[in-house]
């Protein structure tokens, strides 16, 4: 279903981000991140700590894990927080069957109105995603877990191998991964996967770039065949856990 297509940059992108013959490519991404109001709730400083009294009924989590990747990818944030890894899921499901129980979790899907309401004053989603926010609260924080490896995801790029004006496509790609399309990522508080190339090139925009939530640890970035297992997981113990 694709048209096999490599982008003057292509030599830019890590293997592990794309296809060796250019059916698709990663193009931006981020980081799992919890967003909150400072206002109304102490900043997280493990992901225990949002089992607390302090977040009573104030938790959301973007989505149904078994149908949203911003959900799915926030049960392993948890998981990996947990002890578990791409390839063992149970203790973030665990967690949040235990936020749940303790009255945390808010069963309602966040947007810029129940932030803006205080009806979900915490937020696990993207980092890019949440950053976002601070338009809606100005004391809206970003935060990645500290001491935790960040879980990571990127979006793909392909093309249609029956676009039906093909020579369009291609020249559409070259412009998201050219400086200035990865720098408009960048301006939308997600991570071009060019940044690395960018940086040693002197081509990003280094204002965004650094105001970027810091990153430590070792991404956590599963396989398709890990996100296989942990979404089939998922389907079979999710709603049980968090009913």
């Amino acid at each position: 279903m694709y048209a096999k297509y490599k982008v003057a940059n292509f030599n830019d992108i890590g293997a592990q981000f794309k296809d060796p013959k250019g059916a698709w490519v990663n193009d931006y991404g981020g980081y799992m991140a919890i967003g909150y109001d400072s206002a109304k709730v102490p900043a997280p400083k493990s992901i225990d700590a949002l089992l607390g009294p302090a977040y009573k009924g104030k938790v959301a989590l973007n989505g149904d894990p078994t149908t949203s990747g911003a959900g799915f990818s926030g049960v392993l944030m948890a998981a990996v927080a947990k002890g578990g890894s791409a390839d063992n899921i149970k203790p973030g499901v665990d967690f949040f069957s235990q936020m749940k129980k303790a009255g945390n979790l808010v069963p309602v899907d966040p947007t810029s109105a129940t932030i803006k309401s205080g009806q979900t004053p915490v937020v696990i989603d993207w980092d890019y995603t949440n950053a976002a926010h601070v338009n809606d609260v100005k004391t809206w924080k970003v935060a990645l877990l500290p001491n935790v490896d960040p879980v990571g995801g990127f979006y793909y790029q392909a093309i249609n191998a029956d676009a039906p004006h093909p020579a369009a496509a291609r020249l559409w790609e070259e412009f998201l991964f050219s400086d200035q399309g990865q720098n408009l990522w960048l301006a939308g508080g997600a991570r071009p996967i060019r940044a690395d190339a960018m940086v040693k090139a002197g081509t990003i925009d280094k204002a965004k770039y650094d105001a970027l939530p810091k990153v430590t640890g070792t991404p956590v970035i599963p396989t398709t065949e890990q996100t296989t297992k942990m979404s089939d997981y998922l389907a079979k113990n999710w709603a049980a856990a968090v009913k």
